[in-house]
């Protein structure tokens, strides 16, 4: 698995568009997650090479939308809220980060495995 190859195209920035546009239009009072694992389904039926690059490119899309996802958040607690309660979130977004993280990593080996099935 080359990291280059799996960065090449556009499906990448497309997955963390996507993720920081659902994010948006279902409001910060909601939960990304199944937003995230659809997100890292279309990367895997899109990078179906292997499952390595399948898991990879979901897990990567989802990082860096997570991470733009939670400075929204905590930007828009902070306006909000005020300090006091953005320590308190701030601590917990870490766990976020890493949840949906691997919940794009499971979107892209689903993706691969279903593209695999519909013969794609």
């Amino acid at each position: 698995m080359d990291i280059n190859n799996v960065t090449k195209g556009k499906i990448v920035p497309l997955g963390i568009i996507i993720i920081i546009i659902t994010y948006l239009i279902s409001g910060s009072s909601s939960s990304i997650t199944p937003y995230i694992l659809f997100t890292g389904i279309i990367i895997g039926l899109v990078k179906n090479q292997s499952v390595a690059e399948s898991a990879v490119a979901g897990g990567l899309a989802s990082l860096i939308g997570s991470f733009i996802v939670t400075i929204l958040t905590l930007g828009f607690t902070y306006m909000i809220y005020g300090s006091l309660y953005l320590q308190y979130m701030l601590s917990s977004s870490l766990l976020y980060l890493a949840i949906y993280t691997l919940v794009g990593v499971i979107g892209g080996i689903l993706g691969y495995y279903i593209s695999k099935e519909l013969e794609i």
